[in-house]
């Protein structure tokens, strides 16, 4: 098999950091086995990008080049501080290399957890990333926001969490030691949460992302109440409506059922392949775009609204976002909340009936007081009250992820999520 050169971390004599050297290395060939047969195929690929996509800018920015000798020198001062662990890292060249030796320091901040890597989700953001060259701070770099596991430190301070709790997390890309396509995952206590009951390490690695998105969308930026229940609430024969382009993504299979407990009736749009999942999660009308024009589309959304379309997402991408905006337009007579989740260009003309609210999911890490929207998704999962996307399971650990998000970037999973497990 052939060989290429691989940078791997080693310790350096006499020296209490690590240091960069050529090493070659056999290139194992790349896994991605499901423990969930793909098999039923979109016609359209639906692009769920939920993280960072306004805030930072597409446009290729040159990431600083930084070898391993040059990390943190205070975080590794300490040889005795350092464990060694498996890391997916982005190479200066921007590709992906398996290291079996990265390291990461054993001593933690206030406040701080670490957490050992069960099963790690995969999201669009994860490839744009490294194919479009932004929210990557400096090179290497370790990505991956999405993760479940076992709390395997804690820093001082922490007294919610302890070694061996099985966890989830949301993270940003700001910490290379939160990226999530390693073995040990650091990350604050706030954006920690306990695995509800009733899930496992792999279906509770898709709610930092797309639970999280949806929850916080909805609750925070489209203020639609937290602690409310369809079934608690007065029928009135007219309802608000919500518009949801991408009901078949696992943040739109989210939205639907969270708006749909607060008594909003949801028109979601998806392939014609979909239309039974996104029916069976609560929306009262489903749009298939399969095989029809925008302009249908658009009057079809408009048809069934009725006048009532108060709130939109848009889980796709920039010709989306410009469609529901087009959507907005024609409900003239009403002031329409638009939270274009994934991309919209700052060069589309926005209607003057539509307040768009960019959605900032760093936020969650920043600002310790969004806990509670975990918080509470974790409850109503718990409770039984929301239906979690099937999730298909790429085995192979790490060497797994570069193949899964070659399947994410092509899109057809049919409200599938894919997660690599890492479990033993």
């Amino acid at each position: 098999m052939a060989t290429e050169p691989v940078l791997t971390l080693e310790p350096r004599v006499k020296d209490s950091r690590g240091f960069w050297k050529q090493k070659r290395l056999e290139r194992k060939p790349l896994v991605a086995v499901s423990a969930v047969e793909i098999n039923q195929k979109e016609s359209s690929s639906v692009v769920e990008t939920v993280q960072d996509r306004q805030s930072e800018t597409l446009a290729v920015q040159s990431p600083a080049q930084k070898p391993a000798s040059q990390l943190d020198e205070e975080q590794y001062s300490s040889e005795e501080h350092i464990m060694r662990q498996n890391a997916l890292i982005i190479t200066p060249n921007r590709s992906y290399q398996l290291i079996t030796d990265f390291p990461v320091s054993r001593k933690l901040a206030p406040g701080e957890v670490m957490i050992r890597n069960k099963a790690a989700g995969l999201n669009h953001i994860d490839w744009k990333s490294v194919e479009y060259n932004f929210c990557l701070p400096e090179l290497p770099w370790v990505t991956g926001r999405e993760m479940a596991g076992v709390v395997e430190h804690v820093g001082p301070g922490v007294t919610r969490l302890k070694k061996g709790d099985h966890v989830w997390t949301s993270t940003y890309y700001r910490d290379r030691r939160a990226g999530c396509f390693q073995d040990l995952v650091v990350v604050p206590e706030h954006t920690v949460f306990s695995i509800p009951i009733n899930l496992d390490f792999h279906t509770a690695a898709i709610l930092g992302v797309a639970g999280l998105t949806a929850a916080m969308t909805l609750w925070k930026w489209l203020r639609i109440p937290m602690h409310t229940d369809s079934q608690d609430q007065q029928q009135e024969p007219e309802r608000e409506v919500m518009l949801v382009w991408g009901g078949s993504t696992a943040t739109g299979q989210f939205a639907i059922q969270l708006a749909e407990r607060a008594g909003i009736e949801v028109i979601a749009v998806c392939s014609e392949a979909t239309t039974q999942l996104v029916t069976s999660l609560g929306a009262t009308h489903v749009v298939a775009y399969t095989n029809k024009t925008d302009p249908q589309i658009i009057d079809e959304i408009v048809s069934l609204a009725r006048g009532r379309l108060t709130k939109a997402i848009d889980l796709v991408g920039a010709t989306t976002a410009k469609l529901v905006l087009q959507v907005i337009t024609a409900c003239s007579d009403t002031e329409i909340d638009f939270a274009p989740v994934a991309y919209m260009s700052s060069k589309e003309v926005v209607p003057p009936n539509a307040r768009v609210h960019i959605v900032e999911m760093k936020q969650f890490v920043m600002d310790s007081s969004c806990g509670i929207y975990g918080e509470r998704l974790n409850q109503l999962i718990e409770d039984g009250a929301i239906k979690i996307p099937t999730v298909s399971v790429l085995k192979g650990g790490l060497s797994a992820v570069e193949d899964g998000l070659r399947l994410v970037k092509e899109g057809n999973l049919a409200g599938r999520k894919l997660v690599v497990s890492l479990c033993h």
